[in-house]
């Protein structure tokens, strides 16, 4: 989610990394939607993209990514196309302290 801005996606990644560790964290894959939609925390598109993303089976590529960011490390960073998943972690933070977690899951494997 976060913006262009290395501090920024620095930030976020140091969140993921001291929550999941280096080993979990190199097995998520990071999408970030902000390039093709802008700021819409309110209006919810992160959300309907985590769960279209379980229903299909298959993640958009982070718009606009050309060359790695050595400043954030070894994260897989999503190219798009097919990916099997069960999970969609969706995280949003904006100024003035919003900050908005949901998980969602998928019973297909089940």
């Amino acid at each position: 989610h976060a913006s262009s801005a290395s501090s920024c996606a620095g930030n976020e990644i140091a969140a993921l990394r001291e929550a999941f560790g280096d080993d979990l964290l190199s097995k998520l894959l990071i999408l970030n939607t902000k390039g093709f939609t802008g700021h819409p925390m309110g209006v919810s598109f992160e959300d309907v993209t985590a769960v279209e993303v379980l229903l299909r089976q298959t993640v958009p590529p982070v718009p606009n990514y050309k060359e790695k960011d050595e400043y954030l490390g070894d994260i897989k960073i999503s190219k798009g196309g097919p990916y099997a998943c069960r999970y969609a972690l969706r995280f949003a933070a904006g100024f003035g302290s919003q900050v908005a977690f949901a998980l969602y899951a998928t019973a297909q494997y089940e």
